[in-house]
């Protein structure tokens, strides 16, 4: 009787710790990654080539809606129903981060104006980045 009591507990308390990772490790896959790793990810330079880069994205996937010079005023932004802001405006790029122009080109954004669509599965972070680099050269 004793032999089987000492099994019962040792069992009880393996099955303890062994449920107490679980849980840690179940809420470890839930928790966010911390915001400065964006970041991190996300403060790539300004380099010439990154530029480089983001002008052409810019004009494979952007231009259409916000145009050539990033003033809104691409030929599929005439189908919205208001109007894009403008990317040439530095008081308009001042009010977001270089980490909300990633969020939003990477996951898009439904607006009163139209839906932006995501770029998550077209464009990797670099790119995303080389895009925002270009988008600050238009700033005037």
């Amino acid at each position: 009787m004793k032999i089987c009591r000492f099994r019962i507990s040792r069992f009880a308390g393996l099955a303890s710790i062994l449920s107490l990772f679980l849980m840690t490790v179940v809420y470890a896959g839930q928790a966010k990654p911390p915001a400065s790793a964006k970041s991190a990810a996300a403060a790539a330079k300004a380099t010439p080539e990154s530029i480089a880069s983001g002008e052409t994205i810019f004009k494979r996937q952007c231009q259409m809606c916000h145009g050539a010079t990033g003033m809104g005023d691409g030929p599929a932004a005439k189908t919205l129903k208001g109007k894009l802001p403008n990317l040439a405006d530095k008081a308009t790029l001042a009010k977001v981060t270089d980490d909300d122009i990633h969020e939003l080109v990477e996951n898009g954004k439904k607006s009163e104006i139209g839906n932006m669509p995501a770029f998550k599965s077209k464009l990797k972070a670099e790119e995303i980045q080389d895009v925002i680099n270009y988008v600050h050269t238009l700033a005037k």
